[in-house]
């Protein structure tokens, strides 16, 4: 699969995962849709990620392995103490 099918295929997912609000950030589901489509997430040095999202608003980004764009994540938590999120490969 090319490049711009494959981030299509995975930004058409996430954007329907968004639609959503959330008790705590979906990491695991967003990272399952990254995998199903391309590769896993990845540390600075190659290993699968694993670490903490700090703070009631933020944004960070993720690389892909083996893959030139990276997966954005933002998020927001609303009073009502859920969360919104904003993900995409770009």
């Amino acid at each position: 699969m090319n490049t711009q099918i494959e981030k299509r295929h995975i930004n058409k997912e996430l954007n329907a995962l968004g639609k959503n609000y959330f008790p705590s950030i979906p990491l695991n589901l967003i990272f399952t849709i990254i995998e199903n489509h391309a590769d896993i997430v990845v540390q600075e040095d190659g290993r699968p990620w694993s670490g903490f999202l700090l703070g009631e608003n933020s944004h960070t980004r993720f690389s892909i392995r083996d893959r030139k764009y990276f997966l954005d994540l933002s998020w927001y938590k609303m009073p009502s103490g859920n969360y919104e999120i904003v993900a995409y490969v770009s």
